[in-house]
Parts: structure tokens; C-alpha cells; sequence
């Protein structure tokens, strides 16, 4: 940059700055006699303007807070000659503004409409990243905001359009545009916005992750999660490797089954909460875990590496997802799951998919119809234990659709 670049930048991040000051809700508040920061929540945000001042006034200071940032990156580029790498330090200047405005001590507000307004600004440089335009985040978007809304009516919170949407689009962005220059940066804004969205809900009692349901199954579930690792080491190695490692958790499971069983201690009568790694009706049979590693043996062994990894995926994350949802937010039956449950089974099942589409050679055909499989296998396995069935059905389904499709 040269000298008339490097000062065109620094007023840049001036404007940027005194953009992000401008707090709407404040100066209308002084000018009907109300310091904002004193009433109802005592933050000048959109919320507060809201209920304090009326509708159009928070509506008023929703728009300028959301389009502060865009508003900043498009004067630096067009006002000021910069190119659009150097433009968005601007809108990124304007968020801290907002946070950070001198005239309030320093104390604004919290930068989540703000730090939004940059996201179209970062979705435009991919679009614009080839000729003709690339249109691929802007397809992710609209993927995921279905999924958001999937979710949204599972849980009635606004929440999960951040937890669902944004991770995957920061993924995304390194899988899509490896080496992009604005990556790292529309990360950290992501970042911010779930960091922000989950600590409000944790704040305010939002996700009904306690009681004694979850008391019983956190030490389950975080099992569960962790048998991803036997993936890293099938890919990182061999299948031979994932296939001893998996064999002696195997047994370490098996061996406290046999154990539990010949010595006939009964627990079934014991709370949910007391009974660790096994669910009611399980002392006298082996217990869900050790199903679970060996149908996870299973599918390792006798399907492609990409099956296998599919199936798996799809076993690990689709009953996770189904059990918290189905505990936290089920309400409705169905067969011996909930609606919901088994919902977010599927919405979790479209995002596995998507992921595995990006870093695995296999057709999202298969990956659909496996998709499809996994959370009916899990509904209707009525008689047999859907730990054992999901991955085996699943993959042996995807297995079936690639010989048809010649693969």
C-alpha cells in the first residue's frame, strides 16, 4: 500500500468506528427525555428499544444496527478507493464502535446485529470469487436455513438458526474456498455470534440440558461422541488399526457386561441417575454400549471405506441428536420415540450428510438415501435394539443403492 492507501484505510477505519457509535436507540431515548440504558433491560440494543420506545423505534434501531457494518465496508470501497480484502476492517472497526462507543463510556451495545450485517458482505466475496458468479454459499444458506427452521419449530428457539447454520458455514468456507483471504475472518464474526447466542442461552435457562433424563445419559451420549476417534484412526492409519482399537474397547465393555450378568446385581430399581452406563432393564443382558462397538466393528469391517464411515457417522450423531432433542423438547409420541426426536434425527441426518458429501468420494445419492434409512431404521426398531441396526441397515441400503447405480 502506498501512502494514499494506507491513509485512505485509517479514515476508513475512522468512519468505520464512528458508524458503529451511532446508537439509534439511545439518541431517540434523549430525545424523548429516556436514557435507555437505565430502563427495562438497560441495554440500548434492539430488545430494550423495542419494548421501552415502541415497535418502530426498535425496528429503526435493528436496521441501522444490522446494515452499521455493510454501510462501513461500502463507503471504504466505493467512497474511498479500497479494495474489498482492506474494506471489511471497516465493518469489523464498526462492530467494536458499537460496542465500544466513546461518548457512553464505552459501553454500548453487544455487536450481534452488527457483526450479522457482515455476513452478506462475506457471502458477496465468495460469489464474486469466479466468473460467472459462484452461487455455491449462497445454495448452503438456503440448505441450512430449512434445516434452522427444522429445528426452530422442534424447539420454538431462535437459537438454533446460529447453532445449526453458522458452524456449518465456517466449515464450509475452508472445504469450498481453500486459501481465501476473507476465511479466517468470517470465522472469528461466526464465532462471535454462536459464542454470544449460546452464553445468552445459557444465561437465561434457554436448552433444557439438566434433570435427571440427562443426568442418566450425559456419560453415554459423550461415549458415543467419542468413538469418532475410531474414524481418525481409520483415517489417519488403516482399518486394520481401527479394527483392533475398536475390538479391545470391545471387549473392555463385554467383559464388564459378563461381569455385571453372572453377578446378577440388580439396578433396575435404583433412579435413572445412579445407574451409570446402563439403562433400566439392561442388568441382566449385555447393555447398550457394548451393542454399540460391536455394530460399529461390524460396519467397519464389512463395508467401503466410505460406507463405513458414512454409516457410522449417521449411528454416532442421529442418536445423539435424537436423544437430547427427544428428551428436551419431546412432547408428541410416536411408536416409542417423540416427533420431535425422531425430526431432529433426520434434520441431523441431512447435516451429517452434507459434511461427509464434502470430505468424502461418494455420491449424495447414497449419502440421501442412507440419510433416509438411518432414522427410519432407528423408529422402527421396536424389537431390536436400534444401536445394533441403524449403522448395519443404513450401510448395507447405501451399499445396495452403489451396485445399482454401478459405483
Amino acid at each position: 500500500m502506498d501512502p494514499i492507501q494506507i491513509s485512505m484505510f485509517i479514515i476508513s477505519l475512522v468512519i468505520g468506528y464512528i458508524l458503529g457509535t451511532i446508537n439509534p436507540g439511545y439518541l431517540i431515548g434523549r430525545m424523548k427525555g429516556i436514557d435507555i440504558r437505565q430502563v427495562g433491560t438497560k441495554n440500548p440494543g434492539t430488545s430494550n428499544v423495542w419494548h421501552t420506545l415502541g415497535k418502530k423505534y426498535g425496528i429503526l434501531t435493528a436496521t441501522y444496527d444490522i446494515f452499521k457494518s455493510l454501510i462501513a465496508c461500502i463507503i471504504a470501497i466505493y467512497a474511498l478507493g479500497l479494495n474489498y480484502f482492506f474494506a471489511q476492517f471497516s465493518g469489523i472497526v464498526a462492530i467494536i464502535g458499537h460496542c465500544f462507543p466513546f461518548y457512553l463510556g464505552f459501553r454500548g451495545g453487544k455487536g450481534v446485529a452488527s457483526a450479522i450485517g457482515m455476513l452478506p458482505y462475506y457471502v458477496s466475496m465468495y460469489m464474486s470469487s469466479t466468473v460467472p458468479f459462484d452461487l455455491t454459499m449462497i445454495y448452503l444458506v438456503i440448505f441450512l436455513l430449512i434445516i434452522a427452521l427444522l429445528f426452530i419449530y422442534i424447539t420454538h428457539l431462535l437459537s438454533m438458526l446460529a447453532w445449526i447454520m453458522f458452524p456449518i458455514m465456517g466449515f464450509a468456507s475452508f472445504i469450498l474456498y481453500p486459501g481465501n483471504a476473507f476465511n479466517i475472518f468470517f470465522v472469528i464474526i461466526l464465532s462471535y455470534l454462536v459464542g454470544f447466542v449460546t452464553y445468552s442461552a445459557v444465561i437465561n435457562k434457554k436448552f433444557p440440558l439438566e434433570g435427571k433424563i440427562f443426568k442418566a445419559d450425559w456419560i453415554r451420549m459423550g461415549l458415543r461422541l467419542l468413538t469418532i476417534f475410531f474414524l481418525v484412526f481409520y483415517d489417519l492409519f488403516d482399518k486394520s488399526t481401527a479394527l483392533v482399537i475398536i475390538i479391545i474397547f470391545g471387549a473392555l465393555f463385554i467383559s464388564i457386561d459378563l461381569f455385571r450378568i453372572i453377578k446378577g446385581k440388580e439396578d433396575d430399581e435404583k433412579p435413572p441417575e445412579s445407574r451409570g452406563l446402563y439403562r433400566k432393564g439392561e442388568t441382566k443382558k449385555f447393555s447398550s454400549i457394548s451393542i454399540y462397538v460391536v455394530a460399529f466393528f461390524m460396519s467397519i469391517l464389512l463395508f467401503p471405506r466410505e460406507i463405513a464411515f458414512s454409516a457410522t457417522v449417521y449411528l454416532i450423531f442421529g442418536d445423539i441428536f435424537g436423544k437430547i432433542f427427544g428428551l428436551g423438547f419431546g412432547k408428541h409420541k410416536l411408536l416409542n420415540k417423540t416427533v420431535e426426536g425422531t425430526l431432529a434425527y433426520a434434520g441431523c441426518m441431512c447435516l451429517s450428510g452434507y459434511i461427509l458429501f464434502m470430505l468424502l468420494d461418494i455420491s449424495p445419492i447414497i449419502l440421501i438415501i442412507g440419510g433416509i434409512a438411518a432414522p427410519i431404521t432407528e423408529l422402527l426398531s421396536l424389537e431390536m435394539n436400534d444401536n445394533f441396526t441403524v449403522s448395519l441397515i443404513s450401510g448395507t441400503v447405501m451399499m445396495y443403492t452403489a451396485f445399482l447405480m454401478g459405483i
